[in-house]
């Protein structure tokens, strides 16, 4: 683990936690952050750190300065060109009669400090889309001169979009795609100028039926107040409590799924910041008798935050979560949800560490990974019983879920 805390030194240098590096960094240790910044998709956060370090005269070798500042550039470009598509995409599906909140990715931006703010690593666009009540009419072409509409309801209606932009190209030129990756929660649409698009009916989702229909009704209930919770960059994302137990969710999937990385990690460190500063906020303001129910973006305690959580059974995880967060970024113990669990949390950090960003570094049973369907299959069967110990219910349920989701596919496809 020498290595790995060298790693996590120099991120707690990058996320303004520490000033300086315990040790005097040459050229292989150099080198080795780099590869680790880059195997966890941080390489922006991490130039920040080697800028910090430059003005106290610890230098990075110049050939990798150059090649991870060029990096750096490329990827706050990268931020701003998003940030503009999810604006337009936002400006398409409100124009259409949908309400869109953009999840995870763009929307975490808002979270980090302004020196960090464009460094994230960006990857595709999430938007949580939620057709009109009354229905959302799509365009059906019926003949050469004619068009006919059908309303659609609820999710279908997502799905129907999505489906309908393949083929007239509202935010992309029009391509024969008939049908387009659908999964439980989300529809692959068409990219926007390069950068893929999920839409999402649902936020996140469970393996376990009966925690999973209580997400849903959770997200449900809150829903309205994130499609209303706009940004300066002209479109919405989820109020911070929301984010609290969204990305919490989303960390979880992601566990079980192909793994988790430090990006992930840094993103709820920033999301647990700005909602705990949002409450420090409102007590001072109650204390003062200015803060009053229905005032100011609505708030969960962190009795709620754990409630909830645990009501979708990730306490655990939480918990797991929290020690992570203060053993590798040295988060203060005040911001933290809940008690760290160390046995729990070394388990996750050891995942994180193994398998990379999204577990695109895991070298287990690569060879099963890729080669087809079921050979994944028993992958991914024999990648969840290692968390059986810890998360005995979400993994019992895991192969039921994906035999019922086979079907589900089938059937809406």
């Amino acid at each position: 683990m020498a290595s790995s805390n060298k790693c996590f030194s120099f991120l707690r240098v990058a996320l303004g936690n520490a000033e300086s590096l315990p040790f005097t960094p040459n050229g292989k240790d150099w080198q080795a952050l780099y590869d680790f910044c880059k195997r966890q998709a941080l390489t922006g956060i991490g130039f920040a750190a080697v800028e910090k370090l430059h003005r106290q005269g610890v230098e990075c070798p110049a050939e990798l300065k150059m090649r991870w500042m060029a990096l750096a550039l490329s990827i706050e470009k990268k931020n701003v060109q998003i940030n503009e598509q999810c604006r337009q995409l936002t400006e398409i599906l409100e124009h259409d009669g949908m309400q869109c909140c953009i999840l995870k990715g763009q929307g975490n931006l808002f979270n980090y400090p302004e020196e960090l703010k464009r460094r994230r690593n960006p990857g595709d666009i999430d938007v949580w889309c939620v057709a009109p009540r009354e229905g959302l009419p799509i365009a059906v072409q019926t003949g050469k001169n004619t068009v006919e509409y059908v309303t659609y309801h609820g999710e279908q209606a997502i799905r129907e979009y999505a489906r309908r932009q393949y083929q007239c190209g509202a935010w992309s030129e029009a391509c024969e795609v008939k049908s387009p990756k659908l999964c439980y929660h989300h529809i692959k649409a068409p990219s926007i100028n390069g950068t893929e698009v999920e839409m999402h009916y649902k936020p996140g989702y469970l393996h376990s039926p009966i925690r999973n229909i209580r997400m849903q009704r959770w997200f449900k209930v809150h829903a309205d107040e994130c499609m209303g919770n706009r940004t300066q960059a002209g479109f919405a994302m989820p109020t911070a409590s929301v984010n609290v137990v969204h990305q919490m969710c989303h960390l979880f999937n992601h566990y079980f799924d192909e793994g988790l990385g430090l990006r992930q990690i840094i993103d709820y460190y920033f999301t647990l910041r700005v909602w705990h500063n949002d409450c420090m906020e409102k007590y001072d303001l109650q204390s003062q008798g200015m803060w009053s129910e229905g005032l100011g973006v609505p708030l969960m305690s962190k009795e709620e935050v754990m409630r909830t959580l645990r009501r979708f059974g990730m306490g655990k995880f939480a918990a797991a979560i929290m020690w992570v967060l203060h053993e590798t970024l040295a988060m203060p113990e005040e911001y933290l949800l809940c008690r760290q669990n160390e046995k729990e949390g070394q388990k996750l950090l050891a995942e994180i560490i193994l398998s990379g960003n999204f577990g695109q570094h895991d070298e287990r049973g690569k060879e099963m990974k890729n080669g087809g369907m079921l050979r994944h299959g028993w992958w991914k069967l024999k990648r969840i019983m290692r968390f059986a110990g810890s998360y005995p219910e979400e993994v019992l349920c895991e192969p039921a879920f994906r035999v019922w989701h086979l079907g589900w596919r089938i059937i809406n496809k």
